[in-house]
């Protein structure tokens, strides 16, 4: 899965970089800076709500789609870093990296027939998400100006990983003679546009400021296994994420 998915970002950036390699072959920034980097705060605030969950069973009870139940994620905060390459004083191309934040996930609904409430949990679970970003950045008005808002798109490659279930799930199913294993996130890429602005401090030294929106969705899967690991519940469900993300950060150019 992980390589068809970075095979499609491949081919959807390939004339980016054809612009790119097409702009730098007859541009360059008039103050002579060709690199930026940044450092700073960002606030992750999913929008999406729970899109229902399917589950597959041999025991027609559990075989059902609920389209009451379903996952959300919480906020959440973490460093992020911005690597990028002016192409000239107005265009720009860029690597965003953030530190893989845990994101806390909230079960809304109930599964198993009724003996799962997803409501009466903290949160179900928790993964890390990393989720490093392409983008392409048009900035107005001159190198030289104070203020300058810009505008951009990319894309996102998102891989959840060291997902941990929360044990309070498994025991509240415990009387089934079940537990939920092998709970599996797909990795997706998704496109992101922002906007923002630079303030500039020196003419090397700059604060920023940008507010993004990802169209981000993926998929979950799990098990409900017997004390003799076989399973008797399959299930799965899309998660809807599509977060608003804002950034603040000092950058430096050279």
């Amino acid at each position: 899965m992980g390589r068809i998915l970075m095979k499609k970002l491949t081919t959807a950036l390939l004339p980016l970089a054809l612009l790119v390699t097409s702009f730098g072959a007859q541009a360059a920034t008039s103050d002579g800076n060709n690199f930026a980097v940044s450092a700073g705060w960002a606030h992750i605030m999913p929008q999406g709500t729970k899109q229902g969950v399917n589950s597959t069973s041999s025991i027609p009870y559990f075989n059902t789609f609920n389209s009451a139940a379903g996952f959300e994620l919480d906020n959440a905060d973490t460093a992020e870093f911005k690597l990028d390459y002016l192409v000239n004083d107005n265009v720009t191309v860029g690597l965003i990296l953030g530190v893989p934040p845990k994101v806390d996930i909230q079960g809304k609904g109930q599964l198993l027939a009724g003996a799962l409430n997803l409501d009466s949990f903290s949160k179900v679970g928790d993964v890390k998400v990393y989720s490093p970003v392409l983008t392409g950045k048009y900035t107005f008005g001159s190198v030289n100006n104070k203020f300058r808002p810009y505008v951009g798109a990319g894309f996102m490659y998102a891989s959840f990983r060291d997902f941990k279930l929360n044990p309070e799930v498994n025991a509240k199913i415990a009387p089934l003679g079940g537990t939920i294993s092998n709970v599996d996130i797909d990795d997706a890429v998704a496109p992101v546009a922002f906007i923002g602005a630079d303030y500039n401090i020196t003419p090397n030294w700059f604060a920023t400021a940008s507010v993004s929106y990802v169209h981000l969705s993926t998929h979950a899967n799990l098990n409900v296994v017997n004390p003799a690991n076989v399973t008797f519940v399959q299930g799965s469900s899309k998660i809807e994420i599509n977060p608003i993300v804002t950034y603040l950060g000092v950058g430096y150019r050279f």
